[in-house]
């Protein structure tokens, strides 16, 4: 049974949750600092912003140029890592416990006083602007945007999706409005883990995250969850260099803050999460034998989340597969599952969640993920009985309530002209240029 090291876990007087972590067994420390703003918090026609600024902030402080300021993390063989998503920024330190009182506050200044240089926000929107002209090429991502654009619509922070016409819109003003709105402290947690003297540490650094002052938005970036789809709903997405289509379909989930979360994540592992030992694969895949792979998954955030089933196919087939595929879903939704699958499912679930556990950098990672969502280290703690515990007839009453939708979103990247014609015998059809995101 997992147990978290000793910690110490207070609220500073500026309102930054300090989490103190002691572990000796290596010579090493990581620091992390989290903020409750993500890609929600973009403004609406800039998406792109919230990347643009973690990306930036890495770029060092005043008085230092870039190289020299990453130079000092690499002879000291520190790195900094970075993490961002649609509610959260996280950024971190891995270093040798040796070089901390020199690592740690540069680390800091760079949180809390970055450059934010025009030099360098120049390169990374170039550098983005063709990562995402790059993601043009390559159809299950297309369609993956796709069907967020459309299952959420541009009025959800989900379905804004950044683009390269919204990243061209960004200016450095817009970085550092988002920086001194949403880099703060209040609702911010900040983490140090590994080999160090706890007294000594809080003497010595404490004073640096205190003093962390600036005035914060009301509430973080959390969004609301998306209303069941009433009517199916297919937007084609026409490259016509391609001879097969890539499909998504889904429809609204449930977040994270649900109490059947992990209830529906094991319900999912059966259905499609769990590669071949899952219904779609075994169905649509190995039997049909129509696609070299298909899963499913759940995407959430604290109480917006979607659930797709996505897979390729040559166009000549798409009529079968995505027959299949709604086929296996509705069996699913209305005979639910077997005890057998379920057992392996939950032997997946306790299995996995141990190898995110190893190193202090994981267990510090996954602190902030517990912290973020206001639970309790029982949580993990406890995960495994909690887990085992679960029964068919629990997990077949959310598949009813949760994987029973009648109608779909679906997202179709192919050849309009071979494809259309067939997707629109599924539902109402519209589509769009590859270029359109």
């Amino acid at each position: 049974m997992f147990r978290f090291p000793p910690l110490q876990e207070y609220l500073l007087s500026n309102g930054v949750r300090m989490i103190w972590v002691t572990d000796q067994e290596q010579p090493a420390i990581s620091i992390a600092v989290q903020v409750p703003y993500g890609r929600f918090s973009d403004p609406k026609g800039k998406e792109g912003v919230s990347e643009l600024t973690l990306g930036l902030l890495q770029k060092g402080i005043a008085g230092l140029t870039t190289e020299a300021f990453i130079q000092k993390f690499e002879y000291t063989g520190s790195s900094i890592w970075a993490d961002i998503g649609d509610e959260h920024i996280a950024v971190g330190c891995k270093l040798l416990s040796q070089f901390a009182p020199s690592i740690l506050p540069l680390f800091w200044e760079m949180i809390t006083k970055p450059a934010l240089s025009e030099t360098e926000l120049k390169r990374l929107k170039r550098e983005m602007i063709t990562g995402l002209q790059s993601e043009r090429a390559d159809p299950m991502t297309l369609g993956h945007k796709h069907f967020f654009a459309e299952l959420f619509g541009n009025d959800h922070p989900a379905g804004r999706i950044h683009t390269i016409k919204s990243v061209k819109r960004i200016e450095l003003a817009d970085i550092r409005s988002f920086y001194e709105t949403y880099f703060v402290p209040r609702e911010s947690i900040v983490i140090v883990a590994g080999s160090f003297d706890l007294e000594f540490a809080r003497r010595s650094w404490e004073g640096l995250f205190k003093a962390w002052a600036r005035t914060s938005p009301a509430n973080p970036s959390v969004a609301p969850a998306v209303r069941p789809v009433e009517k199916t709903t297919i937007r084609l997405v026409n490259k016509s260099d391609l001879t097969q289509v890539s499909l998504c379909v889904g429809h609204g989930a449930i977040g994270e803050l649900h109490p059947d979360r992990n209830v529906c994540a094991l319900a999912n592992y059966i259905l499609g999460g769990g590669n071949f030992s899952s219904r779609l694969m075994a169905h649509v895949r190995v039997d049909k034998g129509k696609t070299y792979g298909i899963g499913s998954q759940i995407l959430s955030n604290s109480l917006c989340a979607a659930f797709l089933m996505s897979t390729s196919t040559k166009n000549e087939q798409l009529t079968d597969v995505l027959q299949s595929i709604l086929k296996v879903y509705r069996e699913f939704s209305e005979n639910g599952v077997s005890a057998d699958e379920l057992e392996k499912a939950k032997q997946f679930a306790v299995g996995n969640l141990a190898f995110q556990l190893e190193g202090i950098g994981n267990i510090c990672e996954k602190l902030l993920w517990l912290r973020h969502f206001k639970r309790e280290n029982s949580y993990i703690e406890q995960f495994a009985d909690m887990i085992m515990a679960i029964k068919p007839p629990v997990v077949n009453a959310a598949i009813r309530a949760h994987f029973s939708s009648q109608h779909f979103v679906i997202s179709a990247v192919g050849k309009r002209a071979a494809i259309e014609k067939n997707l629109a015998s599924f539902g109402d059809c519209t589509h769009v240029d590859f270029r359109s995101l």
